[in-house]
């Protein structure tokens, strides 16, 4: 059926697994809660002055960055404060924050 499991590796797409298991386990996998990320409510008075902080429940898929940086404008303007995400890329733990007028990131 010329179905493979690929990951983007710098600009390049490259295969990484062909058997039925992996593709059957990526099939499912990427219908767990409908295929959307599963963000939780850590702290909805983070540092004492009404800011949220969630947390990505990473789970093996990271978050689409680009999506992310045009999503958090919108979760600020439903809070109405600052609103920080944490999340894990290429292994490491990172908090994307937006204030009202730019997404900034620290290493967590």
């Amino acid at each position: 059926m010329y179905l493979f499991v690929f990951e983007k590796k710098g600009p390049e797409w490259k295969i990484m697994d062909k058997s039925w298991e992996s593709i059957r386990d990526q099939l499912a996998y990427s219908r767990v809660n409908g295929g959307f990320p599963y963000c939780v409510v850590k702290d909805g008075d983070y540092m004492r002055n009404g800011k949220i902080y969630l947390l990505h429940q990473f789970e093996g898929v990271e978050l689409d960055l680009k999506y992310l940086d045009r999503t958090l404008p919108y979760g600020y303007q439903l809070w109405g404060k600052t609103i920080h995400l944490e999340t894990i890329v290429e292994d490491n733990g990172l908090v994307f924050s937006y204030d009202g007028k730019k997404v900034s990131r620290k290493f967590s």
